[in-house]
C-alpha cells in the first residue's frame, strides 16, 4: 500500500515557491515553517532529467582540487560562486570574507539595501545571519551549526554530488524573491518537497513528512 500523501495542493505551494517574500531585511528571519507537497508526474520526469544530468562537483580548498562527493577534507563551508566554480574553507569566517573579493555583488546585495557580508565564526542563533544576501544556504545540523553549503546560481543541486545527501538539518534563503524547492526522492514514488520561501530561514524539523516525522535529515536535492 502506498503511504497516505500530505493533501497541500502543489499548485499553491509553487505558488509560494514563486512569490514569496517581495521585501528585502538585513537578514532572513529564522521563523518560517515550511510548506510541503509532491511532485506531479511532469515535474518528477523533468526533475529527473536535470538529475541525470548533473556532473561531479570538483572545488578548490587549500590550493588543491577535491571531489566533494567524496567528502570535504576537513572544510566546514563550501560555496558555489556565480561562475560555477566551487570553493571551500576551513571557517565559515573565511568562506564570508572569500566571497566579499571573489564576487562582491553576490556578497553585498545587488542594490537592495541588504546589509554588507559578516565575517563571523559562531553558530547558534545568530549565525543564520552567515547567509549574506543573494545566496541559498543549507547547514549540516539544527541551529545552523556544523558545515555550511550555499549557492547563488539558479539550477538543480544533487546533494549527493556535494556530500550533503539526508544530511541538511537548516537553511536560509537569503534573496528578495526566487524561493527554493528542496526535495526528498523516492523510488517508484512521488517526491516529497518543501517550499523555502524567500527572506526566511527554517528548521527542517518542523516540517512534516506525508508518512511521518519531519524533512529532518531527508534533503536529497534542491531546485532554485
Amino acid at each position: 500500500m502506498r503511504p497516505a500523501r500530505v493533501l497541500v495542493p502543489v499548485v499553491a505551494a509553487l505558488c509560494a515557491f514563486a512569490t514569496s517574500a517581495t521585501t528585502a531585511t538585513a537578514a532572513p528571519e529564522p521563523t518560517a515553517i515550511p510548506e510541503v507537497g509532491l511532485a506531479t508526474l511532469a515535474e518528477e520526469a523533468e526533475l529527473q532529467q536535470q538529475l541525470a544530468e548533473s556532473k561531479p562537483v570538483i572545488a578548490t580548498y587549500r590550493g588543491e582540487k577535491i571531489n566533494l562527493a567524496d567528502g570535504w577534507q576537513g572544510a566546514q563551508a563550501c560555496s558555489e560562486v556565480p561562475s560555477g566554480e566551487v570553493y571551500c574553507y576551513d571557517t565559515v569566517g573565511e568562506a564570508d570574507q572569500a566571497l566579499a573579493e571573489i564576487a562582491p555583488a553576490n556578497a553585498r546585495g545587488t542594490g537592495s539595501g541588504v546589509a554588507s557580508p559578516r565575517v563571523r565564526g559562531e553558530f547558534g542563533p545568530m549565525a543564520s545571519q552567515d547567509c549574506v544576501a543573494g545566496w541559498v544556504c543549507l547547514w549540516e545540523h539544527a541551529n545552523y551549526k556544523a558545515r555550511r553549503l550555499q549557492w547563488s546560481a539558479k539550477g538543480t543541486k544533487k546533494l549527493g554530488d556535494w556530500d550533503f545527501r539526508d544530511k541538511a538539518s537548516s537553511g536560509c534563503v537569503a534573496r528578495i524573491q526566487g524561493g527554493v524547492l528542496a526535495y526528498d526522492a523516492r523510488t517508484g514514488l512521488p517526491d516529497p518537497y518543501m517550499v523555502l520561501g524567500a527572506g526566511y530561514c527554517y528548521h527542517f524539523s518542523t516540517a512534516d513528512y506525508p508518512t511521518g516525522g519531519s524533512f529532518n535529515d531527508k534533503v536529497d536535492y534542491i531546485e532554485m
